[in-house]
């Protein structure tokens, strides 16, 4: 059996945004077609929706995280979508932390074989198992050493797109020929 672990962040934002102008009932039956083509694709026998929650552990040790994203407006109806998905679809609310802390711990403890990441974040790239694009459509399987690598070129590279800082000098094609000698954990 396997466990479909789905981003409902991402699910969220992109149904609320894309829904901007129409009004919420839009965006809440838009939320329950992603979903239904996402368990679909990938021929779920069991899911579960993460959402995150308030209280994230990251703004405790480096507050400056996602600083680049607070003067943002948020989609109009997205609180609306997070509560429909609690409500509609059982969505888990991950307290302390975010959906892609709760997909990454469970997707490891499932296992390579049991779990489904269904999501776009690169970040979640690191944890073995099978991953679904569901915008691209895409199942990739990521191996452990795969995984461990994609840690590695993350923490050299930074992350623009949360305000995470990586190595001076070093982006997205420097960090794989730094990586090119290794190969395992020991030599990283």
């Amino acid at each position: 059996m396997t466990t479909s672990l789905i981003d409902g962040d991402l699910i969220a934002y992109r149904c609320a945004a894309v829904n901007e102008k129409a009004d919420a009932g839009l965006a809440a039956w838009q939320t329950d077609q992603l979903i239904a083509r996402i368990l679909e694709d990938v021929n779920a026998d069991d899911w579960r929706i993460y959402l995150s929650g308030d209280n994230n552990y990251r703004y405790t040790i480096f507050p400056d995280y996602k600083a680049n994203r607070r003067d943002k407006p948020k989609p109009r109806h997205l609180e609306h979508v997070r509560e429909y998905l609690v409500l509609e679809h059982n969505a888990t609310i991950a307290d302390g932390c975010e959906a892609d802390d709760e997909l990454g711990i469970e997707g490891t403890r499932i296992g390579a074989d049991g779990a489904i990441i269904c999501s776009l974040d690169k970040d979640l790239l690191q944890v073995p198992c099978t991953h679904y694009n569901f915008v691209r459509r895409e199942l990739r399987q990521i191996t452990p050493a795969e995984g461990l690598r994609n840690f590695y070129e993350q923490v050299l590279i930074g992350d623009a797109t949360d305000n995470v800082h990586g190595c001076r000098g070093i982006g997205k094609a420097k960090a794989p020929k730094v990586l090119a000698e290794c190969s395992d954990e020991h030599s990283y």
